[in-house]
């Protein structure tokens, strides 16, 4: 019973506890409120996120989050927490002073608000005396003539000096003109347009009247004109680089034009051309030639691709300039100072490692332009030096994209010449698009697009380790209007990158005339091609059929040579660049890499057409099975008594023909590399392995980076040379170890189907060509295959026991294997003989292939010419024949070079002894390197396409399972009509 009234406490108690935590669980959500939501007697709790009530005369602060005494109370208790405020009322006729904590009488009176009522213009409100000590009221005093009351109402202040030298007071009064906060005498300030353009605007609108050159500019051209004033200046030339640089726009009153109009009276500072005394620097000197300019060798520091080297990081710099003018100071650009784009820093400050081809974009919302960003001027430099005591900086030229010379974009164009380079910037222009003060700008302007291009030094067409012209920073604005863009909330995708550049023109070159000397060898090879096609085809003459010939030979051919140089320079790109030390070799850049993949697009169109060539050589070649098998003799009686005949010769069996054919129909798709391992021993490497690391932009050559590290954007040259690389070094693997261990030890398909022949009693005869084929000598040395079993074992045995001949054609020979070169009498005699089974033969129809058309007189003429056929061979082979005979030799070494013929087989023909199996030139087995090449350049292809291996191994592995598909159909069907088997008996 204790025990049973303990199981019900302990249920209790779990009930208990799943209740209490389910009622604590629901407390973890709280009500939406937000800082707008307060009533003006709360405040917002930071703590809660909820409104809570002030106390008794009290009212909400200006930012919300706190209480304060309400007019006409003042403080008596305040130690920081909303809770601890305490107001008490003033008396009658009193308001609280400006600090809240007294009371104190007016001399104007009460507001509506009970607050003193304001004093008049140029006087201020005073409440303590000098010392601190409370008066009994408030009470006015006027500031002197040279003074004027701050902003808060409690001081007098020095007005500015340009009032006080021309007025002696505080008032600018006519005909002087006040602008930009200061006094200017009559007639002394130039004509100025006030309009800032923009492509954004609405309708036909193109400018909009700035507010904020109202206020600054005449008055920043006469202070930098007359008194060289330095903060003037800078704005000044701020606010022409508001106008992207233009001269053209309002070009007698803009702010460029008075920049310019000064910067020609100023003179050049030191020996830098274009940069005027007391002014910013905007402008290169247009009579230089901006060649020379981004071609300047002055940077002497050599930069290293090793980590640990001091030169591994570019040291840049950016002199900072407020829009009024205020110079900020000059700061690094670590820490993503010119990125809009944000990312940890070791991320953003990778952009400065050397050689690291880096890129950071993002998408900003739009409101952050107009809230979040401050308008800023940059001047970039970079540092550079041979020791640390003589350290430089060199500034870095700007190519801004939207300025503008006649109308015309002149940095657009392609030639450096055109040029115009200027050298400020900002990355965001919240201030320009101001139509007043109190709106927010119209019209945003932003960096779209900032690139840091950085060229390696040359010479002689040679790079010089390490050094580097000038870095060239190009920028592109881009516009957002308040009114279109602001409140549907769209966003803007801005980019950072930094790209390395060298003029590859000796490269180039070398790669073209690699090209242009591997492609007049493979033309020349072409043609010894075609040729020997020619002579092996029976013509006498070059016609189109063998120009066609040399076209698709030279397809081919052209194929393997952009490969193999295109390859070639890729991996001088990924060994070179990944390895070394003091930089002298960086990746192409993406328009430098378009005759790299033009290369590669053109070798895999030219291979497909080698491949289709190769697969209508293999479908449409001529084979026929030689059967040797002769009736043994024996009679059968007949069992109908109304035969009087002695009876027949027993029938030679079929079954062996038939089953040598689907030996041959198995063989014919066969290869030494298996594409399944093949692709999915490529993808392990690259994606399981890593090797796909190496194709970053960066130098670094780790396979399993830090996810912390900034990892550079692939290359697509990269990409190609460790995808073909791997693709190469698997396949020769497979077919290392196919031929030399596979084949030797555990099976070789083809060898095993030449002694099925022997053992058949079964000859192959293959026309390649009209007049060259192959020949698989399958004559049985015991005379006869169609036995029992045990007679079987016993004709294997005698020969396991040498106690008969060998197998091979000559005697004493076990050569089995031939190519053959027939004369033209040969290819006549054997279409005449197979010229009646174009019409015997019905084409091959409906799923399982049954003939349809022929009937009995077609069987009949069908197995007449088989017979005839087969008779006709044999006759050959035996040298029956006294008009059309062979002879059998070896080929010389340079025709097995050049894969030709120098013999001519007009009287007789020739059997050629065959070293290995050359009759697996009409299989897939004999055809790797193409079958190989097309599937490594359709792998890269897709991949250069895609930037994506595992899609391009399934693309390419569908690809060659259909081409497998394909092969098997069409050559089953070729040789169930050219051998007249039965298609339903190749399975």
């Amino acid at each position: 019973m204790a025990a049973y009234s303990g199981e019900i406490v302990l249920f209790w108690a779990a009930l208990c506890f799943v209740f209490i935590s389910n009622i604590r669980a629901a407390t973890y959500s709280i009500p939406l409120n937000a800082i707008g939501d307060c009533q003006e007697s709360q405040y917002f709790d930071l703590a809660e996120l909820k409104c809570k009530d002030c106390g008794d005369l009290q009212r909400q602060t200006e930012n919300g989050l706190s209480c304060e005494c309400a007019a006409g109370n003042k403080l008596i208790e305040n130690r920081g927490a909303p809770s601890s405020i305490a107001c008490q009322p003033c008396p009658a006729g009193a308001a609280a002073t400006q600090d809240g904590w007294n009371c104190i009488r007016c001399t104007t009176g009460l507001s509506p608000t009970n607050e003193c009522a304001a004093c008049e213009d140029g006087a201020i409100g005073v409440e303590y005396l000098i010392d601190g000590k409370l008066q009994t009221q408030k009470s006015c005093q006027n500031c002197k003539a040279t003074t004027q009351p701050d902003e808060a109402g409690t001081r007098c202040t020095r007005c500015d000096e340009s009032v006080i030298s021309l007025a002696g007071t505080c008032v600018c009064n006519s005909p002087r003109v006040q602008t930009g906060g200061l006094c200017f005498p009559a007639n002394s300030l130039s004509e100025a347009t006030y309009n800032v353009p923009f492509n954004s605007l609405p309708d036909e609108q193109t400018s909009l009247t700035s507010w904020f050159f109202v206020q600054n500019l005449r008055a920043a051209e006469y202070m930098c004109r007359v008194y060289q004033n330095l903060t003037s200046c800078q704005l000044l030339g701020n606010m022409c680089v508001m106008l992207d640089y233009s001269q053209e726009f309002q070009a007698e009153t803009s702010a460029c034009f008075h920049y310019l109009a000064l910067q020609t009276q100023q003179g050049d500072f030191g020996e830098i051309s274009g940069w005027p005394n007391s002014m910013p620097w905007l402008y290169y000197d247009p009579e230089e030639d901006t060649e020379d300019i981004v071609r300047e060798t002055k940077i002497t520091t050599k930069f290293s691709a090793k980590p640990s080297s001091e030169n591994s990081k570019l040291k840049m710099f950016v002199g900072t300039y407020a829009a009024n003018g205020t110079y900020l100071g000059l700061q690094p650009t670590t820490g993503g100072t010119v990125q809009l784009c944000k990312d940890t820093v070791k991320k953003m400050d990778a952009a400065y490692t050397f050689a690291t081809t880096y890129t950071s974009s993002c998408d900003i919302n739009v409101q952050d332009f107009w809230n979040n960003y401050e308008t800023l001027f940059y001047d970039m430099y970079i540092q550079f030096g041979d020791n640390v005591e003589a350290q430089e900086l060199y500034a870095i030229p700007v190519l801004l994209d939207s300025y503008k010379e006649d109308q015309n974009y002149v940095n657009r164009r392609a030639r450096v010449r055109d040029w115009q380079l200027t050298r400020r910037f900002f990355l965001v222009d919240n201030l320009s698009g101001k139509e007043t003060i109190d709106t927010p700008a119209k019209v945003v302007r932003y960096a779209s697009s900032i690139e840091l291009e950085i060229s390696i030094q040359q010479e002689a067409g040679e790079a010089r380790e390490g050094k580097i012209y000038p870095p060239l920073l190009k920028v592109k604005y881009g516009e957002v209007n308040y009114d279109e863009d602001y409140e549907s909330n769209p966003t803007r995708k801005v980019t950072f990158a930094v790209t390395y550049f060298m003029r590859r023109g000796g490269s180039n070159k070398n790669i073209s005339i690699t090209i242009g000397v591997l492609s007049a060898v493979a033309l020349l090879y072409a043609m010894v091609k075609s040729n020997a096609w020619r002579r092996r085809a029976g013509l006498i003459y070059i016609d189109i059929s063998t120009m066609l010939k040399f076209i698709l030979f030279a397809f081919g051919l052209l194929a393997d040579v952009l490969f193999v140089s295109t390859l070639g320079t890729c991996l001088y790109w990924l060994l070179f660049f990944k390895r070394q030390d003091q930089v002298y070799l960086v990746l192409p850049t993406r328009g430098q890499e378009e005759k790299f993949t033009i290369y590669v697009s053109v070798a895999f169109v030219f291979k497909l057409f080698d491949l289709a060539h190769l697969l209508f050589s293999q479908i449409t070649a001529d084979i026929f099975l030689i059967d040797w098998e002769r009736s043994r003799g024996r009679v059968v009686q007949s069992s109908d008594p109304s035969n009087t005949s002695k009876g027949t010769m027993a029938p030679i069996s079929i079954w062996r023909t038939y089953f040598i054919a689907n030996e041959w129909n198995e063989i014919q798709e066969t290869r030494r590399i298996n594409s399944v391992f093949q692709i999915f021993a490529v993808l392990f490497f690259l994606e399981v392995i890593g090797l796909k690391h190496l194709t970053t932009t960066d130098p670094r050559s780790d396979v399993s980076p830090s996810p912390d590290d900034y990892t550079g954007d692939q290359s697509r040259v990269l990409r190609f040379a460790v995808a073909s690389g791997m693709y190469i070094i698997i396949g020769l693997v497979q077919w290392l170890f196919f031929t030399l261990i596979y084949e030797r030890f555990v099976e070789d398909a083809l060898q095993n189907f030449v002694d099925l022949c022997s053992m058949a009693n079964v000859s192959v005869f293959v026309l390649a060509n009209n007049n060259y084929g192959f020949y698989i000598h399958g004559r049985s040395v015991h005379g006869f295959a169609d036995t029992d079993m045990k007679e079987m074992r016993t004709q294997m045995k005698r020969e396991e026991d040498n106690l008969c001949g060998q197998r091979g054609l000559l005697p004493n020979s076990d050569q089995q294997t031939f190519e053959m070169l027939l004369p033209t009498k040969f290819r006549e005699q054997y279409n005449k003989i197979y010229q009646p089974l174009q019409g015997a033969v019905a084409r091959i129809e409906g799923q399982r292939g049954r003939p349809t058309a022929g009937g009995d007189q077609g069987n009949e003429r069908l197995n007449q010419a088989y017979a005839t056929m087969n008779k006709f061979l044999c006759t050959f082979i035996d040298h029956g024949m006294r008009d059309i005979d062979y002879m059998v030799k070896d080929k010389l070494l340079f025709e097995q070079i050049l894969d030709m013929e120098f013999y001519d087989p007009a009287e007789k023909g020739f059997f050629f002894n065959d070293g290995g199996h050359a009759f697996n030139k009409v299989l897939f087995h004999g055809q790797e390197v193409t079958l190989l090449t097309f599937e490594m350049l359709l792998f890269c292809i897709v991949d250069l396409i895609f930037t994506n291996y595992a899609l391009a191994g399934i693309i390419t592995y569908l690809a060659m399972q259909f081409l497998i598909k394909f092969r098997d159909a069409a050559g089953r069907n070729n040789l169930a009509k050219k051998t007249l088997v039965d298609e339903r008996f190749l399975i």
